[in-house]
């Protein structure tokens, strides 16, 4: 089975590829997205949720290898899920945050992600 799904879709956020990041989510894709609180189940609202993401300053992810780990669901659907930090600019500043994602992924015909959660990393400082 291919786990490379983390992998494509940090690239191709990365490369500010909107479409290549839409193409990889099932038209019925769950989105619970890392900067909306309301669950992204349409195509065009994940379109809306990316293009506010990628049109930021400098923006992009890179994914902490160590933390990723994949369970098989069945043959045709695996999990992944790990920690990535995005960044992007705000003025002069550079900011980076931390987050945890899990990615749903069916292989039946070509890898489409059918389910993605992705949350901010609670501050161990704000108890």
């Amino acid at each position: 089975m291919n786990f490379e799904i983390p992998k494509i879709w940090c690239e191709r956020v990365n490369a500010g590829d909107l479409e290549g990041v839409l193409s990889l989510y099932e038209e019925t894709a769950l989105l619970l997205a890392t900067f909306d609180a309301q669950p992204l189940d349409q195509p065009v609202q994940r379109r809306k949720y990316f293009e506010n993401l990628l049109n930021r300053p400098g923006a992009g992810v890179e994914v902490d290898e160590a933390s990723l780990t994949y369970s098989r669901h069945s043959e045709d659907v695996y999990q992944a899920t790990g920690l990535y930090v995005f960044f992007y600019e705000e003025g002069d500043v550079l900011v980076r945050q931390s987050a945890r994602f899990t990615f749903i992924v069916s292989v039946d015909e070509r890898p489409l992600i059918l389910h993605h959660h992705s949350s901010l990393v609670p501050n161990p400082d704000s108890d």
